[in-house]
């Protein structure tokens, strides 16, 4: 039987990006955080840190106590955007990459003979060597192959680091029933308890579902045809994707948790999320700030925007909402803009003075373009333009243009 995709999983990728490139890293447990304060969490971590406990999302504190010589590294978003570039071209030298699913994460069809198992795992050796010796010695990868995306991505997963698993259709259904369901991409803790309600407790269970079964367990016919033809080793088409949100978020330095300090972060996070909302082609009709202090509580607002793209809209709503929020000391700030419009769906502005602030947004990118990021900016978060550096979200890989100078350059 034929395998029909091949995925690739970089291990532990910012970890081993630094210590790619800091020899002295090499061999040793390392935390990868946003910024360097005890508060915060590790963003990743190197398989050295992993036998301590140590994993993405551990308090830097804990991970401090459960392993006393790791070592800490200020995330370089940067760095890791070159480098998986240098990833996906060295991926293409082998097989071509058809879709780029996370920083970390990217899969490619197999055409013909490609498909047979031998070829298909020739290939795979083929890239494993290709990312050692384009991209780095340090840096490994685990490939799996399936008969479809998903599955491909799965048997990357089953062996890490450095694997090579593959998943044939004749395989199916008994080599997935020693995962857990939460092993499963698309089955995090919420499904997972919808799943236990209908009374399936394992991948094993899962499997046994019929179609209409699984239907009822999404409370969806589309979702429940699409679980069951991905368990099935069948290969189903890319579903159609529109964009939800758009959010960025930032734990403050220890110097920053004041309110002139959280304001100026927030004002920037505003800019960032606008400009970021203009360059995907959408509107925002619905603007939430957030804001979750150091004693764990947390303090959430929302306004409406209309139907909008530029800035300062936005940041009048958050000037709003702001005088309402506690004075306790904050920790992180958010903004998530909802119930986004892409632009070409729009209803166009009625208003000149809506329309004058659409052409003001649109200056303001090209001049950030030309001269570096900031170069127009509200006054409020001047002072924290280095506040909140770019960062790398798992569904939004950042352009090159997002790491400019944070400080205007003269024209």
């Amino acid at each position: 039987m034929s395998l029909r995709y091949l995925f690739v999983d970089m291990n532990a990728f910012f970890a081993s990006v630094e210590q790619e490139d800091r020899p002295e890293l090499r061999g040793r447990p390392v935390g990868v955080v946003p910024t360097m304060a005890d508060t915060t969490c590790c963003i990743a971590a190197s398989y050295e840190a992993k036998p301590y406990g140590i994993k993405t999302g551990t308090k830097v504190a804990d991970a401090r106590r459960l392993c006393p010589a790791i070592r800490f590294i200020e995330a370089r978003p940067r760095l890791y955007v070159e480098y998986h570039h240098r990833v996906i071209q060295a991926v293409e030298s082998c097989l071509h990459v058809d879709a780029v699913c996370s920083i970390d994460e990217m899969y490619g069809r197999l055409l013909g003979r490609e498909q047979q198992p031998p070829q298909a795992i020739e290939i795979a050796n083929r890239v494993k060597a290709a990312l050692r010796d384009q991209v780095g010695q340090h840096l490994r990868c685990s490939v799996g192959l399936g008969p479809n995306a998903w599955l491909a991505k799965v048997a990357s997963d089953m062996q890490k680091p450095d694997g090579l698993t593959t998943i044939l259709p004749e395989d199916l259904p008994h080599k997935l029933h020693g995962l857990e369901l939460t092993d499963l991409p698309g089955i995090a803790r919420g499904m997972q308890r919808r799943l236990n309600a209908c009374g399936v407790r394992t991948v094993a269970g899962l499997c046994e579902l019929s179609e209409a079964d699984l239907a009822q367990a999404c409370d969806s016919r589309v979702m429940g045809a699409l679980w069951w033809h991905r368990l099935h080793g069948r290969d189903t088409p890319d579903r159609p994707t529109r964009r939800r949100s758009v959010s960025h978020s930032h734990v403050l330095p220890p110097n920053r948790r004041t309110e002139p300090g959280s304001h100026a972060v927030m004002v920037r996070m505003i800019h960032k999320a606008g400009f970021r909302l203009r360059r995907l082609g959408y509107r925002a009709g619905c603007i939430a700030v957030s804001v979750r202090f150091l004693d764990g509580s947390k303090w959430k607002s929302r306004a409406s925007l209309g139907c909008c793209s530029d800035t300062l809209t936005m940041l009048r709503a958050m000037a709003g909402l702001w005088p309402h929020k506690p004075t306790r000391k904050p920790l992180k700030v958010s903004v998530v803009l909802t119930d986004l419009v892409p632009e070409d769906n729009a209803t166009a502005p009625l208003f000149g003075q809506q329309q004058r602030l659409d052409t003001l947004a649109g200056v303001m990118d090209r001049l950030d373009r030309k001269y570096g990021q900031h170069t127009v900016c509200s006054g409020a978060m001047l002072g924290a333009m280095r506040a909140a550096p770019t960062r790398i979200a798992f569904n939004h890989i950042p352009n090159q243009e997002d790491f400019q100078p944070q400080t205007p350059t003269q024209p």
